[in-house]
């Protein structure tokens, strides 16, 4: 078989995209649940497919809302796909979105929704370490020695970035500087209207060495989610495809 008929790339089309209302952590007003499906409806609105049309879901990193509730409450007509990459955090994005794709070009689903959901008040903090009476797996490789948030596992790994690639401390303020700059043209954006400065951020208490707090996310409340479908199949959209 040649190399370029096993890829995915040019094949497969983002055709919608859709979001909630961003909110701090535990503002949201509106249970998870009903975030994903806002969400997921937004995506298909502005994609121009009917929500029957929608034939899978993948998501990532736990996301609660099982694809077979949001079948049934959304009214599909058939699930073919329901797709979950465990773990990594926000980086598993990346892997969901690649999961849904490869679905799609191996006919196993023909419109696959991509989504995430969080109510941090509804179901507790995502970022924080909770009390265990044991662990097992990858957990009993930190949990033991006090490496218990997001922050604390990845500090190791920055800190021997920072020294091995000779990568200077100032570029971690750079990005949280781009970052808030760009909130600050995001009508949308939780932080918009308070933007970040390097004397802020160089004041700010440390979380754990390197990370100082605006090196950390927010962790917002708040769903987003996308549509993905063959990209011959997305030409002929009002929007254009990515």
């Amino acid at each position: 078989m040649e190399s370029n008929a096993r890829t995915i790339r040019g094949r497969v089309a983002v055709a919608g995209i859709g979001e909630t209302r961003y909110y701090r952590r535990g503002e949201s007003p509106d249970a998870e649940f009903a975030l994903a499906c806002r969400a997921i409806l937004a995506a298909c609105d502005d994609a121009g497919v009917g929500i029957t049309d929608v034939d899978g879901f993948a998501s990532y990193s736990n996301d609660r809302n099982e694809p077979s509730r949001l079948a049934a409450a959304l009214g599909l007509k058939e699930l073919r796909l329901s797709n979950m990459q465990w773990g990594h955090g926000g980086g598993g994005v990346a892997a969901a979105v690649a999961n849904a794709s490869a679905a799609i070009v191996a006919g196993l689903a023909d419109c696959v929704v991509v989504f995430r959901a969080l109510a941090q008040g509804q179901f507790g903090r995502f970022g924080q370490a909770r009390a265990a009476g044991s662990v097992s797996g990858e957990a009993a490789l930190t949990v033991p020695y006090g490496l218990l948030s997001p922050a604390q596992i990845f500090a190791m790994k920055s800190t021997r970035l920072l020294e091995v690639r000779g990568v200077p401390r100032s570029t971690m303020r750079a990005v949280a500087l781009a970052s808030y700059h760009h909130a600050q043209q995001n009508p949308r954006a939780v932080m918009r209207g308070r933007p970040l400065t390097a004397e802020a951020y160089d004041a700010s208490r440390w979380i754990v060495e390197p990370y100082r707090l605006f090196d950390c996310c927010l962790e917002n409340d708040g769903a987003a989610a996308i549509v993905l479908v063959a990209a011959e199949r997305a030409r002929d959209r009002a929007n254009r495809p990515v």
